[in-house]
């Protein structure tokens, strides 16, 4: 699983009042890593490579196992299945990221939250159950989950139900997680705002349409849907966040509704097969990075409302051959058009608007002109 999504998502760190230093213990050939924070033990790492199938112990000694801590099996490429016991509380933060064997694995019903990216690129595992007992499930946490066709939860969870093999929220408002396995996917129409992450990976999904209720699209939401070649963006959507789109490499085309009033940060970099973008009116602003590398794109409107362009914002957009910057530009971030290498014409409408820095080619003529 690629390791910006850990930036991206923005996780926590998990801080643990620890009130004794890392202890080891040998049980059935394995030996564990953990601490003891009020008389309960957090695993913190398998000091041995698992191969195949592995039961978590329950206690070390008297000592009751409640936690799985931060990237405790991170990287145990080697596993291919895992038995949590019934005294764990909490999966921590990428608790099994990059698991890449990992084909099954039992949740205890006494597992009340599941961290972020806990389960991120078990590209292996194929089905997962959501006991009743889980309150919360973090940002990313089955992100990249290639082989995964569908969620199952338990009909009495408070807090979380499937639809249609899709994780969201008891009360169908929020989509939370998607199968990474999923060709084809219908967001419910009870569906207002989609998590960070949830369709990351989601390599094999070619076509999207999210429902009018959606108000926003939160970070990273399509990041590396690497076959999505089309989107219908409602006009119910008011922001698309951070690398929303990020890397959807076969995304030929776009249409930002009127609605839209922010993009933000990298939300269409990597976006390789785009070729034209209309930006609305509604917005004001153009993100750091927002196109980087949009290699095929040759035409981009940017309208009056614009007041500024962040940094490498257009950067890499090797196809772009002309641009206007309209009069209500008042600043250009740095290098927001380096590396478009087949820019020949410029017209900035702005007389007083300093371009020097924008990383513009020399080969192109800027012309300024009085709007």
């Amino acid at each position: 699983m690629k390791k910006w999504l850990l930036a991206t998502l923005a996780l926590a760190v998990l801080f643990l009042p620890i009130n004794s230093e890392g202890i080891t213990k040998t049980i059935g050939g394995q030996t564990w890593e953990f601490i003891v924070v009020k008389g309960e033990a957090t695993i913190t790492k398998l000091c041995t490579e698992p191969l195949g199938r592995l039961t978590i112990p329950s206690k070390f000694g008297d000592i009751p196992v409640t936690s799985i801590g931060e990237k405790a099996f991170s990287g145990c490429t080697s596993l291919i299945g895992i038995t949590i016991p019934d005294s764990v509380k909490s999966i921590g933060v990428a608790a099994f990221e990059d698991c890449s064997s990992l084909k099954s694995i039992t949740i205890p019903n006494s597992v009340t939250s599941i961290g972020n990216v806990a389960f991120s690129g078990c590209e292996s595992l194929t089905c997962i159950t959501i006991p009743n007992s889980v309150k919360s499930i973090g940002e990313g946490a089955f992100a990249g989950c290639s082989s995964l066709t569908s969620f199952s939860v338990d009909f009495s969870n408070p807090s979380f139900k499937s639809t249609f093999g899709l994780l969201l929220t008891k009360n169908g408002k929020t989509l939370v997680a998607v199968p990474g396995g999923l060709t084809k996917i219908t967001i419910p129409d009870s569906v207002t705002s989609i998590s960070a992450g949830a369709f990351v990976g989601c390599s094999s999904l070619t076509r999207i349409t999210i429902p009018d209720g959606v108000k926003s699209i939160g970070e990273v939401v399509f990041a590396g849907c690497s076959s999505l070649t089309s989107v219908t963006i409602p006009d119910s959507v008011k922001s698309i966040g951070e690398d929303a789109f990020s890397g959807c490499e076969s995304l030929k085309s776009i249409t930002i509704p009127d609605s839209v009033t922010s993009i933000g940060d990298s939300a269409f970099s990597g976006c390789e097969s785009l070729t034209s973008v209309t930006i609305p009116d509604s917005v004001k602003r153009i993100g750091d990075w927002v196109f980087k590398d949009c290699s095929f794109l040759k035409s981009i409107t940017i309208p009056d409302c614009v007041t500024s362009i962040g940094g490498w914002a257009f950067s890499g957009c090797k196809s772009l051959t002309s641009l206007t910057i309209p009069n209500s530009i008042t600043s250009i971030g740095v290098g927001a058009f380096r590396g478009c290498s087949s820019l020949k014409n410029v017209i900035v409408e702005n007389p007083s608007l300093d371009v020097s820095l924008a990383g513009i080619p020399e080969s192109a003529k800027v012309t300024h002109v009085r709007k």
